[in-house]
């Protein structure tokens, strides 16, 4: 299978998602549709509303709509969690096309976060499952302190590696693994069943981040459709950096710092910090650091394969490995 496979294999279920998706931030307050359908439309992965999807067929679900409304809440939770951090950042673009904040300012663009997350809300009480509830709101506080926790670090080169884990745990990991949690409640499995899905989640999840880490440094702004270097500019201290840093001479430190705590980083300093991270093998050591949290992602649930649907745990696997051989 390839990812292509993947899209193929939960085309229908996709589809009713944008369906739903788009159904649900229609307003007759006009900037929540139209800010809303511009991020959309902007070229997301549906990573989430996939593994909703995905989690909830391996498990058993096959009937009613609940894991497209549930794809849809955890969508609307990203959208707003990105409309918010880009003004929290000062962000220009996103995914490649001027960023909401930049085309309808940073008031409109906190305030249709708000209403994408206060529309998650809505749609989860219609369901009325307590679990779910729990599980959705624990991963929406952590993604919280995980974006709060970031901002405090920020400019810190002395971050703890197991730190910044943690970091990337709440802000991203925490969303993906409640998606494959509420893919296993859908389906009724045991309580062991659940567990190991979420954890397989977290750590697909905390490979996610880490190769976007990586991705910042190494790609080119038409693939990733962001300017290189962004975390560094905007004063992200990420996985490349922390390793870097702790690598480094003395003086290759002070550099770092002084770098960092510019008020404008130029392309000449960018760059130097580009091949400082290549020459000390901070990306590899980046990458490296991603494939295990994706081997234990694999093997949390390798002992799945036997009971489960072949083409749905195969799709969990190949989008385990999808994740660390992406370019964007």
């Amino acid at each position: 299978m390839e990812f292509k496979d993947v899209l193929q294999l939960l085309q229908g279920d996709l589809n009713r998602v944008e369906e739903y998706i788009k159904k649900n931030y229609q307003s007759d307050v006009t900037l929540i549709p139209t800010i809303s359908s511009y991020l959309s439309n902007g070229g997301g992965k549906r990573l989430r509303p996939i593994l909703v999807l995905t989690t909830s067929k391996l498990c058993g679900y096959n009937g009613g709509d609940r894991h497209i409304r549930y794809s849809c809440v955890v969508e609307f939770i990203h959208a707003a969690t990105l409309l918010h951090d880009d003004v929290v950042d000062g962000a220009d673009k996103r995914r490649g096309n001027p960023s909401a904040n930049v085309k309808w300012g940073n008031n409109a663009s906190v305030l249709v976060g708000d209403y994408l997350f206060s529309e998650s809300l809505h749609l989860m009480s219609e369901e009325g499952d307590v679990r779910i509830i729990n599980l959705i709101s624990d991963a929406a506080k952590k993604l919280a302190e995980g974006e709060l926790k970031q901002l405090v670090n920020k400019y810190d080169l002395t971050i703890a590696e197991e730190e910044y884990l943690d970091v990337v745990h709440r802000k991203t990991a925490a969303l993906i693994s409640a998606c494959c949690g509420i893919g296993s409640i859908l389906g009724g499995v045991n309580p062991e069943k659940e567990k190991v899905l979420i954890s397989f989640g977290k750590n697909i999840g905390i490979a996610f981040q880490l190769i976007d880490d990586m991705l910042d440094y190494i790609s080119s702004e038409i693939v990733i459709g962001k300017p290189v270097g962004k975390d560094l500019i905007e004063g992200k201290v990420t996985l490349p950096l922390i390793h870097l840093y702790r690598e480094a001479d003395e003086y290759e430190r002070n550099e770092l710092k002084e770098i960092i705590s510019s008020n404008k980083i130029t392309k000449k300093q960018l760059d130097r910090v580009i091949s400082l991270i290549k020459s000390y093998g901070s990306m590899d050591y980046t990458i490296n650091k991603a494939k295990i949290f994706i081997e234990n992602a694999k093997n949390d649930i390798a002992h799945l394969r036997s009971t489960s649907p072949k083409q749905y745990f195969d799709t969990l696997m190949l989008l385990a490995d999808y994740i660390v051989e992406r370019k964007s």
